[in-house]
């Protein structure tokens, strides 16, 4: 051994040499040490020759000698260090010794604990032969799985390679008939893009001409049947007789919008109009109360446009015709307003105007 471990008495722990003993503590120190020695106890102090500066010599004229107690002895000067810095923090060094050396030999063992151990390796082989067996058997199942998933794979891989095959076929084909039809979607816009245009402009006076259409019908719906013209089988009589006197006052009857007003309209016509909306009905009004020339030809303000300066300004429509129009739409229609109203009027007199310009463009 070459070095030790010492703890001084100023309960400081250093790592030093063995030679640093002197003889006499040298033989009486033990190679071994298994336990931590007593450090409280007087007893068991050696004299060890310390070189390190900062330590005080104890005699000025003799050798620096320091009594100190040894805690480990070892060759490897690097471990006893690191169990220097293992008990300053306060850990057993010595029971890892004491573990390492309590390992019992296996050649020591008696006889007698070979013997109690036989029948229990026997057990244990009788164990491991059936878990093997069934092992095996769990081994062999899932080879029957696995090769029963990889049939099933290989078949489908094969239909999908089989649609695969198909799929550029078909692919080419439809990019075709697609190319084909984009090139007859060009021609016929080419061709009838005017046609659908023009078509487009003349819709607002067919949407007019209709509306007339239908004002007539309903008039004669509304018509009583004894007005209507009846086949006879004499050759005598007249075809159709002339309408009665109480008819034509039917039709010449008038109403006022409101009570009191001044503004009347036929009784017929007015019970005729559509009430599917307030907006249909409203338009309806106005061309029986102004008339569609005079709602082509005139404005609700009569001032000149901002967005068409050249345009000359239109006549400004009868403001009291207006209001009658309004108060009768409020009674029928409680939820409408006057700026309702002017914006419905506004739009029907635009569409009537240029109904009319495409009219006389075409004449």
């Amino acid at each position: 051994m070459a070095f030790a471990i010492y703890y001084f008495k100023d309960k400081t722990v250093e790592v030093g040499k063995i030679s640093w003993m002197s003889s006499g503590d040298q033989q009486q120190c033990p190679k071994v040490i298994t336990q931590c020695p007593d450090l409280e106890d007087e007893d068991g102090w050696m004299e060890i020759k310390w070189d390190m500066k900062g330590r005080k010599k104890s005699d000025k004229d003799g050798p620096a000698f320091f009594p100190a107690k040894v805690l480990m002895v070892g060759d490897n000067y690097s471990d006893l260090c690191k169990k220097r810095q293992e008990f300053i923090k306060g850990e057993d060094i010595w029971q890892e010794a004491t573990k390492r050396k309590s390992k019992p030999n296996s050649k020591w063992k008696d006889v007698e604990e070979e013997d109690h151990e036989v029948p229990r390796k026997k057990k244990t082989k009788k164990s491991t032969c059936a878990e093997k067996e069934s092992a095996n058997q769990m081994i062999e199942e899932l080879k029957k799985q696995l090769a029963n998933k990889m049939s099933s794979e290989l078949t489908n891989s094969n239909e999908e390679s089989s649609d695969e095959e198909q799929l550029p076929r078909n692919w080419s084909a439809a990019q075709k008939k697609v190319k084909e039809l984009q090139r007859e979607i060009k021609s016929l816009k080419g061709d009838h893009g005017k046609e659908i245009l023009d078509a487009m402009r003349e819709l607002p006076a067919v949407v007019a001409t209709l509306k007339e259409i239908m004002e007539k019908i309903t008039v004669q719906i509304s018509t009583p049947a004894s007005t209507w013209s009846t086949p006879t089988p004499s050759v005598d009589r007249p075809v159709s007789t002339p309408p009665s006197p109480q008819v034509l006052s039917d039709l010449d009857d008038t109403v006022p919008l409101t009570p009191g007003c001044d503004v009347k309209v036929p009784r017929l016509k007015l019970k005729n109009l559509r009430t599917a909306t307030s907006a249909l009905y409203i338009g309806d009004l106005a061309v029986l109360v102004y008339g569609k020339d005079a709602l082509s030809s005139s404005s609700l303000t009569g001032r000149q446009s901002g967005a068409h300066k050249d345009v000359e300004s239109k006549p400004q429509l009868d403001n009291t015709k207006l209001d009658a129009i309004f108060a009768h739409v409020q009674a029928k229609f409680p939820d409408t307003t006057m700026q309702d109203v002017r914006r419905i009027i506004r739009q029907k007199c635009n569409n009537l105007s240029y109904a009319k310009k495409v009219n006389e463009k075409k004449s």
